[in-house]
């Protein structure tokens, strides 16, 4: 087995940490890039360390779904998304956003969008924002079917703001439609966010693969002694800057990502 290389030193972000190696890693493999069929395990992954870390509070969650008759040409349902999106930009006077895709039994791809807009409180205007989603992503469609208008879309307040990136989490780690449906084609990216979204690092610090595992013991689901450390450390940023790993002593110059 080729060595991952030495560890060096981590990063770390809001609740994981990146261990980050030098020296020897495996070769590179050129593949060619074919039809995508699934919504990979490390795509998966990556949104799930955006939604853990991103510092963009989300308050609202936004569902798109299609009638019984519906696109099957992935670049056409994009298409949909972007052109909602601007009008939710718009329509918010600017908001932040994380959306990711996946398929119901039927095959039909309907969309996820974590938005930091507020939820509206009242009544009225909770009505209001429903219904201009509804309409909007109505018109967007194409007014495939009356019945679209009335059931093509739902939008609601995240209840846990604190965690909200648990949504994403829970969906990139936990959905049963990963697979393209086969007559399906140009599914491209299963998710995307705006630039805010992106996770910053918050400290860098120089230490040894020892350092980390013996900042990790009694934490749960420590990694384990025969196995190497992961690349991403889920929830262990805190663990690891109790451990004092994120002594401003130790810290790299340059914190840019």
């Amino acid at each position: 087995m080729q060595s991952l290389g030495r560890v060096v030193g981590v990063e770390l972000y809001a609740r994981d940490a990146v261990v980050i190696r030098a020296g020897t890693a495996p070769p590179k493999v050129e593949r060619t890039r074919g039809e995508v069929t699934e919504f990979s395990r490390k795509s998966r992954q990556r949104l799930a360390f955006v939604a853990n870390n991103t510092a963009v509070e989300f308050r609202t969650i936004i569902t798109l779904t299609y009638p019984k008759e519906f696109p099957k040409d992935g670049a056409l349902c994009k298409q949909h998304l972007r052109t909602f999106l601007d009008k939710l930009h718009a329509y918010t006077h600017g908001t932040d956003y994380l959306w990711f895709v996946e398929f119901q039994r039927r095959g039909a791809p309907h969309f996820h969008i974590l938005c930091d807009c507020p939820f509206p409180r009242g009544r009225a205007e909770a009505k209001s924002f429903r219904l201009w989603c509804s309409h909007s992503w109505y018109n967007t469609c194409g007014r495939l079917d009356p019945k679209h208008l009335l059931a093509g879309t739902n939008a609601q307040a995240i209840r846990n703001r604190e965690n909200c990136g648990a949504y994403a989490v829970k969906y990139a780690t936990k959905m049963e439609q990963k697979a393209v449906p086969p007559d399906y084609r140009n599914v491209g990216r299963f998710w995307g966010h705006t630039r805010a979204v992106r996770p910053e690092q918050m400290f860098y610090c120089e230490c040894t693969e020892e350092d980390i595992r013996a900042a990790l013991v009694g934490e749960p689901y420590a990694p384990p002694e025969d196995r190497d450390l992961y690349k991403v450390l889920y929830n262990k940023a805190s663990a690891l800057a109790v451990a004092g790993l994120d002594d401003t002593s130790d810290l790299d110059s340059d914190l840019d990502t």
